[in-house]
C-alpha cells in the first residue's frame, strides 16, 4: 500500500471518530438541556428547527465522507 493511501484512510478514521464523538456530545448536550433548562437561551422554534436540520445533513456527510475515505481508498 502506498503512503498517499495510508495516510488518507487514516485521516478518513480520524475524522469518523471526531464525528461520532460530536454527535454524542451533542446528545449529551441536548439531554441535559431538556434536564435544565436556562431561562436566558431561549430559541425559537423555526430557529431550532433549521439548526438541527443544518446540523445533522452536516454530521451525515462527515460520515459519509470519512467512511468513503477509508473503504474506497
Amino acid at each position: 500500500m502506498e503512503l498517499s493511501t495510508i495516510l488518507i484512510k487514516v485521516a478518513g478514521v480520524a475524522l469518523l471518530i471526531w464525528t461520532i464523538y460530536s454527535i454524542y456530545r451533542h446528545v449529551r448536550e441536548k439531554r441535559k438541556a431538556i434536564k435544565s433548562p436556562k431561562p436566558g437561551e431561549v430559541q425559537s422554534v423555526s430557529e431550532q428547527i433549521l439548526n438541527n436540520i443544518l446540523l445533522y445533513l452536516w454530521l451525515a456527510f462527515m460520515v459519509v465522507f470519512s467512511i468513503g475515505m477509508v473503504v474506497n481508498n
